[in-house]
């Protein structure tokens, strides 16, 4: 029992440690009866007094604190939660758009919310683009971040400018309003299934993997150039190109897939993520996406997700289907 639950009700416990100074005088033998023995006693109590009285303002104080901080970590995780669901109901508005490739994306945040963004924009005829970003950071506070790159993307986009000027004009727009260190990593590609061609830049993020058929050839979606809104303004992204036949694949990704971390501390790697891609390239890019999740949490085990793990399946269908 508490002091604070002792004290709870104090007039009745002030009454109480009187009537136990009365009592002691009563069973005391008249001749040891003095001034001095009371005097004694209810100094005894006057301490005891001292020391509890301030043990039950604490209490009370503590038991404030704590319900306090229950109610602020409950506030807390229903805005978590609500904030998921925003997340969520985003990301399923990014539909793939319907045409001759077979397109499919998937998130795994590490915490409710993640710093993972993946887009598609639909350009004219049969153009759309695929973006791929990643937030510096991972949760809530990257997750903050997420929408007004989405919205700066969007509004861009529709200018239909060059890749490049359009990753330099993004640029400029988060080194304008974003804090120091904060910055994101990412990939702009433009997929002409007319034409068989596929233009992209590459800002900082995680090379894509292109699988070549018919023998699954790998090759990587190269140059790597600085993140968005970590260097000065004047920055340039390089754009480049790449061809591709059907039976093809394409996996887009964020660094929580490659590095996934087993128990030894192992990193999942480029390699495994060829090796799974070429088990699964013949089949859809559903099942193509499943696997390469499936494998990063495989080889992951029982480490637990270090950072938020996202995976786009671009498939071109064989020539025969």
């Amino acid at each position: 029992m508490s002091y604070s639950a002792l004290t709870h009700r104090w007039p009745v416990f002030v009454l109480l440690l009187a009537a136990c100074v009365g009592l002691r005088q009563w069973d005391t033998p008249v001749e040891l009866q003095t001034w001095s023995r009371l005097a004694l006693d209810w100094t005894l109590v006057a301490v005891f007094l001292a020391i509890v009285v301030p043990l039950r303002r604490l209490g009370r104080a503590r038991a404030l604190f704590f319900r306090t901080a229950r109610e602020q970590r409950d506030e807390l995780v229903r805005e978590v939660e609500m904030a998921a669901r925003v997340q969520q109901h985003l990301l399923e508005q990014h539909r793939p758009p319907a045409g001759p490739l077979d397109v499919v994306a998937r998130m795994h945040p590490a915490k409710v919310v993640g710093g993972d963004y993946y887009d598609f924009v639909p350009l004219d005829g049969q153009r759309f683009a695929v973006v791929v970003a990643d937030v510096a950071g991972k949760g809530l506070p990257a997750a903050l971040l997420m929408p007004a790159v989405k919205i700066a993307l969007r509004t861009l986009a529709e200018r239909e400018a060059p890749i490049g000027e359009l990753l330099g004009e993004l640029n400029r727009v988060f080194l304008d309003n974003l804090p120091p260190a904060s910055y994101f990593t990412l990939v702009y590609a433009v997929f002409d299934a007319a034409a068989g061609r596929l233009v992209y830049a590459n800002a900082g993020h995680p090379p894509p993997l292109h699988l070549k058929a018919p023998r699954g050839e790998e090759a990587w979606l190269m140059p790597e150039g600085p993140a968005v809104g970590l260097l000065h303004q004047d920055v340039r992204f390089e754009t480049a190109e790449a061809h591709f036949e059907p039976g093809d694949l394409f996996v887009f990704y964020t660094d929580g897939i490659t590095e996934a971390e087993d128990t030894s501390g192992a990193d999942f790697g480029r390699e495994r993520l060829v090796a799974t891609a070429r088990t699964v390239a013949r089949q859809p890019a559903e099942a193509v996406v499943s696997a390469v999740h499936g494998a990063a949490d495989a080889f992951r085990g029982s480490s637990p997700r270090g950072d938020d793990a996202t995976v786009i399946v671009v498939r071109v269908p064989p020539a025969s289907s």
